[in-house]
């Protein structure tokens, strides 16, 4: 019998309908929170194709320690921890790495996250119309507020 992970996503990986196309299934899912960090779009792309000025999600500590995010915490099976690698090009694009989550009920749990390494990113990046629109069938696990930030990010197209 294998293990069981926790995996924060916080890109489109939260939308679930994106998530089983990747190849990855789940055992549970819930809404959770990460204190003092915060979405950006800043991760440079490794598509050749891709558009000038796209930026991929990436998330990273907030400048003075306050505020939150939200992402979906998936409960899956440990078989698909290469997959993950695989889609986040870990470790050469993004660092896998563990890190305090709070669910709904206020407790405590670790899970694993991916973080672009700094080398990766760069600023005044922005996402494109199509990732928003992936992010956007990730509603119904996001808060009202959180959910219309991400809405309102300025995009590349």
């Amino acid at each position: 019998m294998s293990n069981i992970i926790k995996f924060f996503a916080y890109g489109e990986l939260m939308n679930e309908a994106h998530f089983r196309e990747q190849g990855l299934d789940y055992k549970a899912k819930s809404s959770v929170t990460l204190s003092a960090w915060r979405i950006v779009f800043n991760k440079i792309p490794t598509d050749a194709d891709a558009p000038p000025g796209l930026g991929l999600a990436n998330i990273e500590p907030t400048p003075n320690n306050a505020g939150m995010m939200f992402g979906i915490l998936y409960e899956m099976d440990e078989t698909y921890l290469p997959r993950l690698d695989e889609i986040h090009q870990a470790p050469e694009e993004y660092q896998r790495k563990v890190v305090r989550f709070t669910q709904h009920d206020f407790n405590m749990t670790n899970g694993l996250v991916y973080v672009a390494r700094q080398e990766k990113t760069k600023s005044g990046l922005k996402p494109s119309k199509a990732m928003l629109k992936t992010l956007k069938g990730a509603k119904q696990g996001l808060t009202m507020l959180y959910f219309s930030k991400l809405m309102i990010t300025p995009t590349i197209d």
